[in-house]
Protein backbone atom coordinates (compact mmCIF):
# COMPACT_ATOMS: atom_id res chain seq x y z
CA UNK A 1 0.00 0.00 0.00
CA UNK A 2 1.35 3.39 -1.01
CA UNK A 3 2.23 5.87 1.74
CA UNK A 4 -0.06 8.53 0.24
CA UNK A 5 -3.05 6.16 0.29
CA UNK A 6 -2.40 5.20 3.92
CA UNK A 7 -2.08 8.87 4.88
CA UNK A 8 -5.39 9.67 3.18
CA UNK A 9 -7.03 6.78 5.04
CA UNK A 10 -5.56 7.96 8.36
CA UNK A 11 -6.77 11.52 7.76
CA UNK A 12 -10.32 10.37 6.99
CA UNK A 13 -10.17 8.08 10.03
CA UNK A 14 -9.26 10.98 12.32
CA UNK A 15 -12.20 13.01 11.01
CA UNK A 16 -14.53 10.07 11.68
CA UNK A 17 -13.10 9.26 15.12
CA UNK A 18 -13.17 12.77 16.62
CA UNK A 19 -16.78 13.30 15.51
CA UNK A 20 -18.92 13.22 18.68
CA UNK A 21 -20.36 9.76 19.21
CA UNK A 22 -21.22 7.19 21.89
CA UNK A 23 -17.60 6.10 22.50
CA UNK A 24 -16.35 9.66 22.97
CA UNK A 25 -19.26 10.51 25.25
CA UNK A 26 -18.86 7.34 27.32
CA UNK A 27 -15.12 7.89 27.77
CA UNK A 28 -15.62 11.53 28.70
CA UNK A 29 -18.26 10.64 31.28
CA UNK A 30 -16.21 7.86 32.86
CA UNK A 31 -13.10 10.07 32.98
CA UNK A 32 -15.07 12.83 34.69
CA UNK A 33 -16.30 10.27 37.20
CA UNK A 34 -13.07 8.35 37.82
CA UNK A 35 -10.08 10.22 36.35
CA UNK A 36 -7.69 9.27 33.55
CA UNK A 37 -5.90 6.09 34.69
CA UNK A 38 -9.02 4.19 35.84
CA UNK A 39 -10.67 4.62 32.41
CA UNK A 40 -7.87 2.94 30.44
CA UNK A 41 -10.01 -0.25 30.30
CA UNK A 42 -12.73 1.86 28.67
CA UNK A 43 -10.30 3.11 26.03
CA UNK A 44 -8.88 -0.34 25.25
CA UNK A 45 -12.31 -1.99 25.37
CA UNK A 46 -13.46 0.39 22.65
CA UNK A 47 -10.33 -0.34 20.60
CA UNK A 48 -10.94 -4.10 20.79
CA UNK A 49 -14.55 -3.61 19.69
CA UNK A 50 -13.36 -1.60 16.69
CA UNK A 51 -10.77 -4.28 15.90
CA UNK A 52 -13.47 -6.97 15.90
CA UNK A 53 -15.50 -4.89 13.44
CA UNK A 54 -12.45 -4.48 11.22
CA UNK A 55 -11.70 -8.20 11.25
CA UNK A 56 -15.31 -8.97 10.32
CA UNK A 57 -15.06 -6.55 7.40
CA UNK A 58 -11.75 -7.97 6.23
CA UNK A 59 -13.20 -11.48 6.38
CA UNK A 60 -16.25 -10.50 4.36
CA UNK A 61 -18.67 -11.25 7.21
CA UNK A 62 -19.72 -7.61 7.56
CA UNK A 63 -20.49 -7.33 3.85
CA UNK A 64 -22.72 -10.39 4.15
CA UNK A 65 -24.54 -8.88 7.14
CA UNK A 66 -25.06 -5.54 5.39
CA UNK A 67 -26.48 -7.16 2.25
CA UNK A 68 -28.93 -9.26 4.28
CA UNK A 69 -31.94 -7.17 5.27
CA UNK A 70 -32.81 -9.46 8.16
CA UNK A 71 -29.28 -9.67 9.63
CA UNK A 72 -28.66 -5.94 9.19
CA UNK A 73 -31.96 -5.11 10.89
CA UNK A 74 -31.08 -7.42 13.80
CA UNK A 75 -27.62 -5.83 14.08
CA UNK A 76 -29.07 -2.32 14.00
CA UNK A 77 -31.63 -3.11 16.68
CA UNK A 78 -28.96 -4.65 18.89
CA UNK A 79 -27.15 -1.33 18.67
CA UNK A 80 -30.37 0.57 19.36
CA UNK A 81 -31.14 -1.61 22.38
CA UNK A 82 -27.66 -1.26 23.89
CA UNK A 83 -27.42 2.50 23.31
CA UNK A 84 -30.93 3.10 24.59
CA UNK A 85 -30.41 0.84 27.61
CA UNK A 86 -27.13 2.53 28.53
CA UNK A 87 -28.71 5.97 28.11
CA UNK A 88 -31.64 5.02 30.33
CA UNK A 89 -29.26 3.60 32.93
CA UNK A 90 -27.33 6.88 33.05
CA UNK A 91 -30.52 8.83 33.65
CA UNK A 92 -31.85 6.53 36.38
CA UNK A 93 -28.73 5.30 38.19
CA UNK A 94 -26.81 7.86 40.27
CA UNK A 95 -23.02 7.54 40.03
CA UNK A 96 -20.63 9.12 42.49
CA UNK A 97 -17.51 11.04 41.51
CA UNK A 98 -14.45 9.08 42.63
CA UNK A 99 -11.72 11.16 44.21
CA UNK A 100 -10.54 8.29 46.40
CA UNK A 101 -9.46 4.71 45.78
CA UNK A 102 -12.51 3.26 47.53
CA UNK A 103 -14.97 4.66 45.03
CA UNK A 104 -12.77 3.79 42.07
CA UNK A 105 -12.69 0.16 43.20
CA UNK A 106 -16.50 0.13 43.13
CA UNK A 107 -16.31 0.39 39.31
CA UNK A 108 -14.40 -2.77 38.29
CA UNK A 109 -12.07 -2.49 35.27
CA UNK A 110 -13.83 -5.46 33.63
CA UNK A 111 -17.14 -3.56 33.79
CA UNK A 112 -15.57 -0.53 32.10
CA UNK A 113 -13.94 -2.75 29.47
CA UNK A 114 -17.13 -4.68 28.72
CA UNK A 115 -19.23 -1.52 28.57
CA UNK A 116 -16.93 0.12 26.01
CA UNK A 117 -16.42 -3.09 24.00
CA UNK A 118 -20.16 -3.66 23.59
CA UNK A 119 -20.69 0.00 22.74
CA UNK A 120 -18.11 -0.24 19.94
CA UNK A 121 -19.02 -3.66 18.56
CA UNK A 122 -22.77 -2.88 18.34
CA UNK A 123 -22.29 0.56 16.75
CA UNK A 124 -22.76 0.37 12.93
CA UNK A 125 -20.77 3.60 12.43
CA UNK A 126 -17.33 1.93 12.43
CA UNK A 127 -18.59 -1.08 10.47
CA UNK A 128 -19.96 1.12 7.69
CA UNK A 129 -16.76 3.17 7.73
CA UNK A 130 -14.64 0.06 7.17
CA UNK A 131 -16.96 -1.19 4.44
CA UNK A 132 -16.89 2.16 2.65
CA UNK A 133 -13.13 2.69 2.75
CA UNK A 134 -11.53 -0.75 2.58
CA UNK A 135 -12.44 -1.32 -1.10
CA UNK A 136 -11.09 2.14 -1.94
CA UNK A 137 -7.66 1.74 -0.35
CA UNK A 138 -6.86 -1.99 -0.52
CA UNK A 139 -4.50 -3.00 -3.33
CA UNK A 140 -5.66 -6.32 -4.86
CA UNK A 141 -2.14 -7.02 -6.12
CA UNK A 142 -0.82 -7.19 -2.53
CA UNK A 143 -1.75 -9.51 0.38
CA UNK A 144 -5.15 -8.31 1.60
CA UNK A 145 -4.87 -9.57 5.17
CA UNK A 146 -1.64 -7.68 5.88
CA UNK A 147 -3.14 -4.50 4.42
CA UNK A 148 -6.39 -4.97 6.33
CA UNK A 149 -4.48 -5.56 9.56
CA UNK A 150 -2.54 -2.35 9.07
CA UNK A 151 -5.73 -0.38 8.37
CA UNK A 152 -7.52 -1.80 11.42
CA UNK A 153 -4.52 -1.16 13.69
CA UNK A 154 -4.29 2.38 12.34
CA UNK A 155 -7.95 3.07 13.09
CA UNK A 156 -7.74 1.51 16.56
CA UNK A 157 -4.51 3.35 17.37
CA UNK A 158 -6.00 6.69 16.35
CA UNK A 159 -9.08 5.89 18.42
CA UNK A 160 -6.92 5.18 21.49
CA UNK A 161 -5.11 8.47 20.96
CA UNK A 162 -8.37 10.38 20.55
CA UNK A 163 -10.09 8.85 23.58
CA UNK A 164 -6.96 9.34 25.70
CA UNK A 165 -7.04 13.02 24.80
CA UNK A 166 -10.72 13.24 25.77
CA UNK A 167 -9.96 11.48 29.07
CA UNK A 168 -7.00 13.74 29.89
CA UNK A 169 -9.09 16.85 29.21
CA UNK A 170 -11.86 15.45 31.40
CA UNK A 171 -9.40 14.82 34.23
CA UNK A 172 -8.22 18.44 34.04
CA UNK A 173 -11.83 19.63 34.23
CA UNK A 174 -12.79 17.36 37.12
CA UNK A 175 -9.88 18.53 39.23
CA UNK A 176 -10.82 22.19 38.94
CA UNK A 177 -14.50 22.66 38.22
CA UNK A 178 -16.36 19.40 38.79
CA UNK A 179 -18.78 18.88 41.67
CA UNK A 180 -21.19 16.02 42.27
CA UNK A 181 -24.12 18.21 41.21
CA UNK A 182 -22.43 19.23 37.95
CA UNK A 183 -21.49 15.63 37.22
CA UNK A 184 -25.10 14.54 37.80
CA UNK A 185 -26.29 17.10 35.24
CA UNK A 186 -23.67 15.89 32.74
CA UNK A 187 -24.60 12.24 33.43
CA UNK A 188 -28.30 12.83 32.74
CA UNK A 189 -27.50 14.87 29.61
CA UNK A 190 -25.19 12.06 28.44
CA UNK A 191 -28.02 9.58 28.91
CA UNK A 192 -30.38 11.75 26.86
CA UNK A 193 -27.77 12.09 24.10
CA UNK A 194 -27.22 8.31 23.98
CA UNK A 195 -30.98 7.78 23.71
CA UNK A 196 -30.91 10.35 20.89
CA UNK A 197 -28.19 8.31 19.14
CA UNK A 198 -30.35 5.20 19.58
CA UNK A 199 -33.43 6.90 18.11
CA UNK A 200 -31.37 8.19 15.19
CA UNK A 201 -30.05 4.68 14.57
CA UNK A 202 -33.58 3.30 14.67
CA UNK A 203 -34.97 5.83 12.18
Amino acid sequence: MAWAIWLSYATISVANIVTPGPANLNTLRRALQLGFMPVLPTIFGNALGLAVGGILCAGGVAAFVVTSDVLWTVFQWLGVAYLGGLGLKLIIKRDHIAFGKGLIQQVPPRLLFREAFLLAVTNPKALLFYLALFPQVLDPSQPLWSQSTMLVLTYCGLSILSLSTYALLAEKIRGRFLTQARYDVFRVCSGLVLIGFALNLAS
